[in-house]
């Protein structure tokens, strides 16, 4: 067999196969023990007729189709395996010459992963914002703690809406008088003050009283998700049911309790603290992650297949839908309220799948050039740490060791993070939670 590689655009290649008549003999030798059995001949038993017989009644080529079903994966994967190709999807085939006697050449043509040419990736600056856990942090975590473990009771006392109150309430839009979609619903729940509805709404029902029924003029913001709304007046006729307010439990030792894991509200306090310090720890490292892979992705090259990115899209399409389905929201739901088509929703995660790939790929090469390798010891701690916090530790343990290829490559990234914040010119810089938070929303705006 001689192979022949062809590097063409976009990292796409074209392999050349040529094979000679010994093994196109075996592929039509196979053949024939295939199909001989389907066939009849005149003069000879169904499935006895020689196959040169065979052959002159039905032309040569007779068992081309079933010696190339035999011989392409084949002659693929032996080229694949000597011009040392990393394949990301299936070949396009085309058979040059297929002549008994002679032999047969095959031309395949697949994108490959593409070669990623690195600049500088050590030695860049970054910095590394540091931040402590304050007193309020732990009393807005506590005040959180309370909300989640509050009650809604019925107030009795009253019966006007105010700021705070959770009112149940049916609601009907109108838009130049006529209903429209998804502008009605019965026995809602509404946190007055929350902001979960349009601007006026939610204040427009301050005041109104348990029965009563009244209409509510507002003005879709102009930003709105729906282009058929944004910007539109609407008039809602919305109807009190009910009001409940929130009873919160008082902060002291029982609170910390009846959480289950602490004595004193002091040691609830304390692991708050913990957690959080735990959680900036990690939020810092990956803000200097996110800064590096930045740099290391502006200074390298790449040539990223078109088959690549479409299935790197798809991969982030299809979390998306998961995450909407979780959230209980159907993707046709999603569309009509974006005003998207799917096609247009995939053309849109397409720069974020385009990065995900560079960052994989930068990773992956970085982690390959500097022989960044993970021991059994390692895979081991890994998996501990995994399924220590497990309700069904035996389980989760064999669920990794069945993934351990998967574990393998998670270290090895985590290794190569190190490293490279390891070998960066770092910058301690100070910073408290309001800037640090401001910062954050910038970046999550640019």
């Amino acid at each position: 067999m001689n192979v022949n590689l062809e590097k063409l655009e976009n990292s796409r290649v074209k392999l050349t196969v040529e094979a000679d008549a010994a093994k196109l003999e075996e592929g039509l030798a196979y053949a024939y023990r295939t199909v001989v059995r389907q066939i009849s001949i005149p003069g000879f038993r169904k499935g006895k007729a020689p196959r040169k017989i065979i052959e002159r009644y039905y032309g040569e080529s007779i068992f081309f189709e079933d010696a190339l079903e035999y011989l392409v994966p084949q002659l693929y994967e032996a080229a694949v395996k000597e011009t040392e190709i990393n394949p990301v999807e299936q070949p396009q085939i085309n058979i040059n010459k297929i002549e008994p006697g002679e032999g047969l050449s095959i031309e395949f043509e697949v994108d490959v992963y593409p070669e990623v040419q690195l600049g500088q990736y050590t030695g860049l600056p970054v910095e590394k914002r540091i931040r402590t856990v304050s007193e309020a942090d732990v009393d807005q975590e506590l005040e959180q703690l309370r909300l989640r473990h509050s009650e809604l009771i019925a107030v009795d006392s009253r019966d006007d809406v105010r700021e705070g109150d959770f009112v149940n309430l049916d609601f009907k839009g109108y838009l130049d008088g006529k209903p429209f979609p998804g502008g009605a619903a019965a026995g809602y729940t509404l946190e007055i003050g929350s902001g979960q509805f349009i601007p006026g709404f939610e204040e427009q029902l301050v005041g109104m009283k348990v029965g009563e029924e009244k209409d509510i003029n507002v003005t879709f913001p102009e930003e709105y998700h729906s282009q058929e709304l944004a910007g539109k007046e609407a008039t809602f006729n919305v109807k009190i049911n009910s009001i409940k307010e929130r009873l919160l439990p008082e902060l002291d030792d029982e609170f910390a309790k009846d959480l289950g894991e602490y004595e004193t509200l002091a040691e609830l306090r304390d692991s708050i603290r913990e957690r959080l310090e735990a959680a900036l720890t990690a939020g810092t490292k990956q803000e200097m992650e996110n800064k590096l892979i930045e740099q290391i992705i502006e200074n390298s090259t790449f040539d990223l297949p078109k088959s690549m990115i479409e299935q790197q899209i798809e991969f982030v399409f299809n979390n998306f839908w998961t995450n909407l389905l979780y959230s209980g929201m159907p993707l046709e739901m999603y569309l009509e309220h974006t005003n998207q088509t799917e096609e247009e929703l995939k053309q849109e995660m397409e720069p974020e799948a385009i990065m995900q790939l560079k960052r994989s790929l930068v990773l992956d090469e970085i982690s390959e050039r500097e022989g960044i390798s993970v021991s059994d010891e390692e895979i081991e701690r890994k998996i501990d740490e995994l399924v220590k916090d497990s309700s069904n530790p035996e389980q989760a343990r064999r669920n990794w060791e069945a993934n351990r290829d998967r574990l393998v490559n998670m270290i090895r990234i985590d290794k190569t993070w190190d490293f490279l914040i390891e070998n960066a010119e770092v910058t301690e810089v100070q910073v408290d939670s309001e800037a640090a938070e401001a910062s954050d929303e910038a970046s999550e705006n640019e």
